[in-house]
């Protein structure tokens, strides 16, 4: 491989990489902010919980904000798997530039060697046209 052809691709390659941290960085972000939703709710359960001990009674209130932590445990884990599919499409891209550079490279190789064998073909057709004017001389 060429050293422009590795220079694009690690171009590309970077350029990739900046896009997956910054997706993956959102993505953390929101599972952020579910652990906070998460931490305030279980404040709020503790202190109803603590009230509903000394009256000796188990509110609807409690029972719903035990689902809601459930539902935001949920979303982090689907979260989590949006962060495994972003490493995967930016692996693949890498991947993808990598190989795109590599037949590039290898295609402009064959090129070379091909307009280099006309060129030595050319060379000795002229050679023997060459030869052939002479011994008719």
């Amino acid at each position: 491989m060429g050293l422009f052809d590795k220079m694009k691709a690690a171009a590309k390659n970077v350029d990739s990489k900046a896009g997956e941290s910054i997706d993956k960085s959102k993505v953390r972000s929101k599972i952020s902010d579910e652990k906070r939703a998460i931490e305030d709710l279980y404040k709020k359960i503790g202190v109803m919980y603590y009230e509903s001990y000394t009256e000796k009674s188990l509110p609807k209130e409690l029972k719903d904000m035990c689902k809601e932590i459930d539902e935001h445990k949920k979303k982090i884990e689907e979260y989590e798997e949006e962060i495994k599919d972003i490493e995967e499409v930016g692996k693949a891209e890498r991947e993808q530039n990598r190989a795109d550079a590599e037949a590039a490279a290898k295609a402009r190789e064959e090129a070379r060697a091909e307009a280099k064998a006309a060129k030595e073909q050319a060379k000795a057709e002229a050679a023997a046209k060459e030869a052939e004017e002479k011994s008719e001389e």
